[in-house]
Formats: C-alpha cells, sequence, structure tokens
C-alpha cells in the first residue's frame, strides 16, 4: 500500500510541474580550408563577381546535420560572408550591418522584442542575410547581381542577431533569426562558437 502511495505521488508531482521547453541548439563547426576544397561552381561565382578581391577566405561548415560551404571577404568596405551548397549553388549572402542599418519598421519589432524577452542582452554580432526567393529559379550569376543592385523583389531579407544575455533563468549566447518586418523567426542557443570566422 505503502509503495503504491509512493509512486502515485511521484506521479502527480511529475505531471504538475511545468514543462521545460527545449530550445533548438546552434551546434555548427566551421573549419578553415583552401581555396581548391570548395565546389567548382563556387569558385566560378567568386571569380566573377569578385576577382579583384584577394583576400578571401574560404570554410567547411556542418551542424552534424546538413554541410556547407562559405566564403568571407570584404568589398566596398563592408564583410561579406556568401554560404554555397555543395553542389557550389549559392544558399545566401549575409552582409555585417550596424543597428542602424536595420529597417525602422524591423528595429522597433526587434527592440519591443529584445526589452520583453532579456533582462540584459549586448549584441555581438547582427547580419542582414539575403536569400533568394523560393519561386525564382535564376542561377547564382542572377541572385548576385539581384543583391548589388538593390533588386529586392527577387530576394527575401532577414536580420540574424548573435547576441549574449539573461532571458529568465537563461544566461548565455543566442542565435535570432528576425524577417524584414522584425518578426521572429527563429531563436537558437549558441554551444559551440567558432573563433576563426569571426570578422
Amino acid at each position: 500500500m505503502k509503495i503504491k502511495v509512493f509512486f502515485l505521488s511521484i506521479v502527480i508531482i511529475l505531471l504538475s510541474a511545468p514543462m521545460v521547453v527545449a530550445q533548438p541548439v546552434k551546434n555548427e563547426v566551421e573549419d578553415s580550408i583552401k581555396r581548391e576544397g570548395m565546389p567548382e561552381a563556387a569558385i566560378e561565382t567568386l571569380d566573377e563577381f569578385w576577382s579583384n578581391v584577394t583576400d578571401i577566405r574560404y570554410y567547411f561548415q556542418t551542424d552534424g546535420e546538413s554541410e556547407s560551404y562559405e566564403a568571407k571577404l570584404e568589398w566596398q568596405g563592408n564583410s561579406y560572408s556568401i554560404e554555397f551548397d555543395e553542389a557550389g549553388r549559392v544558399l545566401n549572402v549575409e552582409q555585417l550591418i550596424n543597428w542602424n542599418q536595420v529597417s525602422l519598421k524591423a528595429s522597433k519589432s526587434i527592440d519591443e522584442y529584445l526589452q520583453k524577452e532579456f533582462r540584459r542582452v549586448n549584441i555581438i554580432r547582427l547580419q542582414r542575410q539575403y536569400i533568394a526567393d523560393n519561386d525564382d529559379d535564376s542561377d547564382n550569376e542572377d541572385f548576385i547581381e539581384d543583391i548589388l543592385e538593390d533588386d529586392e523583389e527577387d530576394f527575401e531579407i532577414r536580420y540574424e542577431f548573435e547576441v549574449e544575455g539573461r532571458s529568465g533563468k537563461q544566461i548565455g549566447a543566442f542565435e535570432l533569426l528576425f524577417d524584414r518586418s522584425g518578426d521572429l523567426i527563429q531563436r537558437r542557443n549558441i554551444k559551440r562558437r567558432s573563433v576563426d570566422n569571426i570578422w
């Protein structure tokens, strides 16, 4: 009888305990590679648009499930990161920016989110992310040209924040991804940060 009461008590305690919702974790690892390790189509794209840029750094990255390649470069006073899949197709282009380069509409919404979710927060890195329109069958050349010409009809803009701070009982680093309007798309805890790829 005592054993039944004991187990019943345990079940009641577990059912009444608040549910803990696990957040996705960013567990991305990046390794420096040589130019020869990049997909051929990626090199062709880089040579076409940035042939005069000599200091391009190349990386292979994986999160344990997917793999991609990245090129980081400085061009016209801005820092860019171009991510490619294994076939050399551009997945996205990221530009390192400051807070005042976020659109007014998005910055207001993002600021409200940060104030609501964090007691203390420090923005470590902020990037504007360009993603090809899902309905756009254009190749690497068209996509890059659209970005350089600010043809926003053919790509999607997102803002990717890396922050450190305290959110509820959690203290640590977080990656926050917002859409063009400043609405949260994804939030991930950062488990490991590569140090050799920070601009």
